[in-house]
């Protein structure tokens, strides 16, 4: 069944949207902690992974102590020196686990911007990310990771706004009188004026939210995009309207020449050559990991599909030979 409904969407991909091009090869670990015993042995681990752009915690393991130092940062390049290193930062959730929340905040003393749980993420809270309170908070949180010397900063939760939209396209904020989206394409604009304005090359990337690409003045304050579950939903695939949507903002992106991380969660191998194939078809590079983020995964780039090669996960810079998923 999946097979069937792959060489479908392979053939609607590939008629569509054939001329995206590949970018960098990125790894996406936010459990540090899960991949390495040490911080030494992390650092050892990403310089022998061959990638080129790293997103990680600012932690090792999420605790203030473990953060990491500049030393730290600079020897993950001792093997690459262009390789650039991005700190994560969720803005449009409170996470429970950072260095910034309050046990007092879900009693008596919540304060104005948190609003209730995730039911799909436990420890994660929305927020009322138009919120002065909140935004001061991320905008310590941003400091911290520009002192730390991070190479900027990939930015997640920025389709928080659609929670509030509920289905409606630019459904109006009460409280600002502006559209929820717009909201947040300000509050992304503050976090990469700040940024920039303390680090001139620091780099800010924003996850998802590809509807909010359509502005052309917005767009300039990125300088790249990540996108989860572009082809499938872990589990099985997307529909086909969603995917050629989230595309066409893939090809606003590209035709500004910014670099586009595709990320897919698969497991099932029918659904993983699904994936394969279809980055292939487009010309898009995809990496295949784990949700929990917990390893380097495989990144697989088009051109090494067509040949029936990929850089797999395992052994520290081994090359082994991808699966033929060829379609029939």
């Amino acid at each position: 069944m999946i097979m069937n409904i792959a060489r479908s969407l392979l053939f609607l991909f590939f008629i569509g949207v054939g001329q995206l091009f590949a970018g960098p090869a990125f790894a996406y670990i936010l459990q540090a902690d899960k991949f390495a015993k040490t911080k030494a042995e992390f650092v050892k681990k990403i310089n022998e992974s061959g990638r080129d752009i790293i997103v990680m915690d600012y932690s090792f393991d999420g605790s203030r102590n473990g953060a990491w130092l500049a030393k730290e940062l600079a020897a993950m390049k001792q093997s690459d020196s262009q390789r650039k290193i991005l700190a994560y930062l969720s803005i449009g959730e409170a996470e429970d686990y950072r260095t910034y929340w309050k046990k007092e905040w879900l009693t008596a003393k919540k304060p104005e911007f948190l609003l209730d749980e995730n039911p799909k993420w436990k420890g994660n809270y929305r927020v009322r990310y138009w919120s002065k309170r909140w935004q001061a908070i991320l905008f310590e949180y941003l400091n911290t990771i520009v002192r730390q010397g991070f190479d900027g900063v990939y930015l997640d939760i920025v389709d928080g706004y659609e929670f509030f939209e509920k289905g409606k396209d630019h459904c109006i904020n009460s409280e600002t009188l502006r559209p929820y989206r717009e909201d947040m394409k300000r509050l992304v604009t503050e976090i990469s004026r700040r940024a920039k304005g303390a680090a001139p090359r620091f780099l800010v990337f924003q996850q998802n939210a590809l509807a909010l690409l359509s502005d052309n003045v917005y767009i300039q304050m990125l300088d790249g995009v990540g996108v989860e579950d572009l082809f499938t939903d872990g589990r099985r695939p997307n529909n086909e309207r969603e995917i050629k949507e989230n595309l066409r903002g893939i090809i606003k992106v590209q035709a500004r020449g910014l670099p586009i991380m595709v990320v897919e969660y698969a497991r099932q191998s029918q659904l993983q050559a699904l994936v394969r194939e279809s980055a292939a078809a487009n010309r898009l590079d995809v990496l295949l990991t784990n949700r929990e983020l917990t390893s380097l995964g495989t990144f697989v780039k088009p051109k090494d599909l067509q040949k029936n090669k990929g850089v797999q996960e395992g052994k520290s810079g081994t090359r082994r030979r991808a699966v033929n998923v060829s379609v029939p």
